[in-house]
């Protein structure tokens, strides 16, 4: 079974109901929001959403705006170690794909099940990332091409 998201996106439906992108889908959400964030002087996030079916993060220019300029969702989580508001680190790419040994430690400490992709993310003032979430996929929405 297929199912199309607003944004005209086909997703695979698996035998469980789960949605499960695939590797080069998950490249390509990453690309697109590194590229987006290489271009923002700062920004700033938090959690926008948080529950057992999705997690989104929202960035904006500033807290004192009430519109996203950027939002990230998580499909399916199954794990986060976070920070509930932090700062865009722009020397380095804000979010990555781990692979690995860095993978296979994290499976084994936090117990991440099969099916399950693991992302970083870099903060501003951390020598290393911070937050990472596992989940089955992973969908960017630029709200505000250009927030500066």
């Amino acid at each position: 079974m297929e199912y199309i998201d607003k944004n005209g996106k086909w997703w695979n439906q698996s035998e469980l109901g789960e949605f499960k992108m695939e590797k080069n889908e998950i490249i390509n959400e990453l690309d697109k929001i590194n590229e987006y964030l290489k271009k923002c002087m700062w920004m700033d996030f938090e959690f926008a959403q948080m529950n057992a079916s999705n997690v989104t993060i929202g960035g904006r220019k500033d807290v004192s705006y009430d519109e996203w300029a950027i939002n990230i969702d998580f499909g399916n989580p199954f794990y986060a170690t976070t920070l509930f508001y932090w700062q865009l680190d722009n020397s380095n790419p804000f979010i990555k794909l781990v692979d690995g040994d860095e993978m296979w430690d994290i499976i084994n400490k936090y117990q991440v099940e099969e099916g399950n992709y693991i992302f970083k993310i870099n903060a501003e003032d951390f020598e290393t990332a911070p937050i990472i979430i596992a989940s089955k996929s992973i969908k960017c929405e630029i709200v505000n091409e250009k927030p500066f």
